[in-house]
């Protein structure tokens, strides 16, 4: 009966031990989709505030759009005044001319009757006195004729420099309106492709984040039902050892005697392999002190620079083996690939290190830009003025502060983390 007793204990061991070890898988599942859930919720709360974002982007993008029309309306004015003008001048000028060519014959017939003397023979020829104030009267009348002719000769050349200066002023208004809304169009076209960029972005992580839970939900359901299963089988055993046991006590006929001493049985429980947690590497610290290694700076440079125009933009992405980059997450992978631990995103990034001033920023420094968000893009500057990084157009490339979307987008935040 011992032994019988032993096989049936061994049994009952064997099938209890089982929901012990689905009860631990089960938690870790449990904790696993309290993870993704909180993951799911975070990306729908970015997701909130991009559409809040994407919301007032909309409306600068009407204003902007707006102000192009009404732009180029005012160049059509422009442009049909500065015609008007350039007619004006050439009408000006004609009569400018025929002027110039009646005092030149005036000149030329004064000199051929000899001039002032011919004027005081014909005073001194008339007959009467009213013949002589008749001929002083016409005298003094091609006198003041040709005065008038010379006063609207200067007049009009006043005229045509101040035409010429209004035209001048008129054509290059017209220049700088088109300077103006060619950079307009610049930063409409680079706030479009963010803003469709990213939001496609958030939408597959979304999607990658929702699938994973429905997985993990999966797994747990599958789970639920081995325990019970698990429950079904040990409810038979121990309905089974009991009735055992009631028929051998029946069929005993001599009480069993003991010695008085007692076994003692331990079961001692050892998580398998299988179920062993692994412990999750530390994150970057929040504030890492600035690294003293100088050499890493050109690594990360190196390496990131080899992603130039080979890789496209991915919102929350770390994808080396495809190439798919966001701006956070390149600046993080170019950094560790140099042995230099940062953060993961721009908030992370925009406390790390030491902050430094646009004067004293140099190559490897952190620089940030306000484009949905205050700190919503990150990249390595490089000097002179570039810098490289991942964006929503090009993917990583070098590109320009002195470029119209990038020089409104910096306002100073720039941050040292290696040197």
């Amino acid at each position: 009966m011992a032994s019988s007793f032993a096989v049936l204990l061994g049994a009952s061991v064997l099938f209890t031990s089982f929901p012990s070890v689905t009860v631990f898988a089960d938690e870790n599942i449990d904790q696993e989709i309290q993870m993704k859930q909180q993951e799911i919720n975070d990306i729908q709360q970015q997701e909130q505030e991009m559409k809040e974002t994407l919301g007032q982007l909309d409306s600068q993008v009407t204003q902007t759009n707006e102000k192009i029309a009404s732009t180029k309306n005012d160049i059509s004015k422009t442009q049909k005044e500065a015609k008007q003008l350039e007619n004006n001048i050439i009408e000006l000028e004609k009569r400018m001319e025929a002027r110039l060519e009646l005092l030149k014959k005036r000149a030329r017939s004064i000199q051929t009757s000899g001039g002032a003397t011919s004027y005081l023979d014909i005073l001194l020829g008339a007959e009467s006195f009213s013949d002589f104030v008749d001929r002083a009267f016409v005298i003094n009348t091609i006198f003041s004729a040709d005065k008038s002719i010379l006063q609207e000769q200067e007049e009009d050349k006043a005229a045509l420099k101040k035409s010429e200066s209004d035209l001048k002023k008129k054509l290059d208004k017209v220049q700088n309106e088109l300077k103006e809304v060619e950079e307009l169009k610049v930063q409409l076209t680079y706030q479009i492709n963010d803003k469709n960029s990213m939001l496609a972005s958030m939408e597959e992580q979304r999607k990658e984040a929702s699938r994973q839970l429905n997985d993990l939900q999966n797994q747990k359901a599958i789970l639920v039902e081995k325990a019970k299963e698990a429950e079904r089988r040990n409810s038979i055993v121990a309905d089974e050892n009991n009735e055992r046991i009631a028929t051998d006590k029946t069929n005993t006929a001599e009480p069993i005697k003991h010695n008085g001493k007692s076994e003692k049985h331990e079961d001692v429980v050892t998580p398998s392999k299988d179920n062993k947690v692994e412990k999750e590497e530390p994150a970057a610290p929040s504030k890492p002190t600035v690294s003293h290694n100088s050499s890493a700076i050109e690594k990360a440079i190196q390496v990131g620079s080899t992603m130039v125009g080979r890789s496209s933009y991915s919102w929350g992405a770390i994808d080396v083996k495809n190439r798919r980059f966001d701006c956070s997450g390149f600046v993080h992978w170019a950094y560790a690939s140099a042995g230099v631990n940062i953060g993961r995103s721009t908030s992370a990034l925009a406390t790390q290190g030491k902050k430094v001033s646009t004067s004293e920023m140099k190559r490897g420094d952190l620089i940030f830009f306000n484009t949905y968000k205050t700190n919503g893009h990150v990249g390595i500057y490089l000097g002179n003025g570039t810098f490289l990084n991942s964006n929503s157009s090009h993917g990583v490339s070098i590109d320009s502060l002195s470029n119209t979307y990038w020089k409104n987008a910096f306002k100073g935040h720039v941050r040292r983390v290696v040197e």
